[in-house]
């Protein structure tokens, strides 16, 4: 099994990366500057990081400062976490003097006093009043609020108390403004009194964060734009930040209007432009490069310490010079022994055309591949625990529709008869593969069989169809009805765009249902959230009807339009029968595809049967017809 952190040693080549990055970070004519490191959950940009952060650890001229956004997500103000974490590290420098150590000193008060001005009066101003008025001035001083002017401290100690508060806000007022300069100026000070030629600050796990939390960073961030010697580089999704910013000036504020939303898109690519001089974006592997990865990964879990260091030293050197090719079985049989090691000899022969299968499925996302082959491996021990006899690529195969859609995942598993054959998967083999005339005119009707993405994977060997499949849905029956079910097994981008979609504001739900981007098999992760909710949270019920048929439109497809029938089908009356809004969207999507004519006609006719609000609006919509 293998670990889901971040890791240095390289298996991606991603290397090429990290010294392209350190040529830009390092030339002292780009800064200030930032970067921004940009990839879908999963792609390695926290090891890129890690690895650029190794990098500049070893040269003394350069201070690496490494800041985990997440790991900070419940102290009070991100932005403050930030800038005390990069004084304080500057503080270290064992050739800061004593006026070196005053500036330390008067930064941290700059700091002190943007705390107070974050958090403003409401937070801070009753705690003053009575700290005073118990302690006196002295103690509120003490307790952290030096930013007060001396003269400030003069009035404050000849105040009326109850009159406090307009003394602390005049005093941000006549600050605000120039505090900002003045820290950028004592900071720039600061780093001329140390040996450094630059800093380095690594900004990792931005996604992770909530929206405030994000823009709370990317804001702190900005003080340090125009300081000469600085250099951030910052590791996310830019599809999470770019909701982030959107979240925080209120531009998801629903518009039913073209050219306000292309205008708001608009805003948060120029803030994100403004901000991050080079977007670099980490690219999906190819099944070349998948192969490598898995290989290593297989001799990893395998091999002793000394026989893998040989091995990841000889694929930085066969990398180095080819950049194309799989580092294969053969490369490793000719560096080590492993003719005695069975099992890795089975992985390593079956990694190629693996490769080939994951590759489309995965997006070529290193993340999703070591969870997809920490569960193959599972799934295999069972196997053998349980004197199954299983063919890997079949298993290999199913894993990968369970994986991009677990509804047709289920319901393979429910067609099998028996003997464990699924006929259907018989008649479309012979539909999509053989392409035989009967066999298509019978899956005509069999939309939900239909997508694209199910079409590639029916076309990969081996064939199912004639296949028995016991074995493989009992290996898998641990997840059968949950892989996708849970909110927190998804990625942040589908976590993000499922809180929008059951947002309590109907605006952020009909938003978050136009603005939606996300690939098929996060869009298939999404729905099942839905459909779980429709039928298990009767408190969600009604939010994911209304956002699954905003999907439905705004994604036009057949195939979402007949989930979408299902879904609402499948849902209890009970669930459903206060709803009558489900009328008019019913008719919607009829309108949209004719073919689902019949089924909704008998749904509504089965609803006027009823009782409630959806029976009176089923009535209604019969009485109109």
């Amino acid at each position: 099994m293998w670990s889901d952190n971040e890791t240095t040693t390289d298996f991606l080549n991603y290397q090429v990366h990290c010294n392209l990055l350190e040529e830009y970070l390092s030339n002292p004519n780009l800064l200030p500057l930032t970067v921004g490191v940009f990839g879908d959950w999963g792609s390695g940009k926290s090891s890129v990081i890690r690895m650029l952060e190794n990098k500049f650890s070893e040269n003394p001229k350069i201070l690496s400062i490494y800041f985990n956004s997440w790991l900070f997500e419940n102290y009070e103000d991100a932005k403050i976490s930030l800038l005390e974490n990069i004084i304080l590290e500057l503080s270290k420098d064992a050739s800061l003097g004593e006026k070196g150590k005053a500036k330390v000193l008067q930064l941290l008060s700059r700091v002190d006093y943007l705390k107070l001005a974050s958090d403003g009066i409401k937070k801070y101003g009753k705690n003053i009043v009575d700290i005073i008025a118990t302690g006196g001035v002295g103690t509120a001083i003490e307790a952290g609020f030096s930013m007060l002017r001396e003269k400030t401290v003069e009035d404050l100690k000849e105040a009326d108390i109850s009159k406090l508060n307009e003394y602390i806000k005049s005093e941000q007022e006549n600050q605000a403004k120039t505090t900002v300069k003045s820290f950028r100026e004592d900071f720039s000070a600061l780093l001329e009194l140390t040996e450094y030629d630059s800093v380095v600050v690594f900004i990792d796990d931005l996604d992770r964060c909530l929206p405030e939390r994000v823009v709370d960073t990317l804001e702190a961030i900005k003080l340090f734009i125009s300081v000469e010697k600085m250099a951030f580089i910052i590791g996310a999704d830019e599809r999470i930040v770019r909701h982030a910013i959107a979240s925080r000036y209120k531009l998801h504020e629903y518009q039913n209007n073209a050219a306000y939303l292309k205008d708001s898109e608009q805003i948060v690519t120029d803030y994100i432009e403004k901000l991050i001089q080079i977007p670099y974006r980490i690219p999906k592997l190819s099944p070349s490069e998948i192969e490598s990865y898995t290989n290593l990964l297989f001799c990893q879990h395998h091999l002793d310490k000394e026989a893998f260091g040989a091995i990841v030293e000889s694929f930085s050197t066969f990398r180095e010079n080819d950049f194309y090719s799989a580092y294969s079985m053969g490369h490793i049989g000719s560096l080590i022994d492993i003719s005695e090691r069975v099992d890795l000899v089975r992985l390593l022969s079956i990694s190629h055309p693996m490769s080939l299968m994951i590759a489309n499925v995965l997006k070529g996302n290193p993340r999703q591949i070591k969870r997809f082959l920490n569960t193959f491996i599972l799934r295999k021990k069972l196997a053998n625990v349980a004197r199954i006899v299983i063919d890997d690529f079949v298993l290999i195969k199913l894993m990968l529709l369970e994986y991009f859609d677990l509804k047709l995942f289920n319901k393979v598993r429910e067609a099998q008869s028996e003997d464990g054959i699924a006929k259907e998967l018989g008649l479309l083999e012979n539909a999509y593969i053989d392409e035989t005339p009967d066999a298509i005119a019978v899956i005509d009707k069999m939309v939900e069989w239909q997508s694209q993405n199910f079409k590639n994977w029916i076309k990969l060997d081996p064939r199912l169809g004639e296949e028995d499949l016991r074995n493989y849905f009992w290996l898998s029956r641990d997840k059968a009805d949950s892989t996708l079910s849970d909110s927190h097994m998804v990625s942040p981008s589908v976590q993000i765009a499922y809180k929008g979609l059951m947002s309590e504001k109907k605006s952020e739900r009909e938003v978050t249902a136009r603005s939606i981007i996300l690939e098929t098999n996060e869009l298939a992760a999404l729905l099942g959230l839905l459909q779980r909710d429709i039928l298990q949270n009767p408190g969600k019920t009604k939010y994911a009807l209304e956002s699954f048929h905003n999907i439905a439109l705004q994604r036009n497809q057949r195939e979402i339009y007949f989930n979408y029938i299902d879904a609402i089908e499948s849902a209890p009356y009970a669930l459903v029968k206060d709803i009558p809004a489900i009328v008019d969207r019913l008719l919607t999507i009829v309108e949209k595809e004719k073919s689902l004519a019949e089924r909704v006609n008998n749904l509504i006719q089965s609803y006027a049967e009823q009782t409630g609000k959806l029976a009176i609006s089923a009535k209604q919509s019969l009485k109109e017809q």
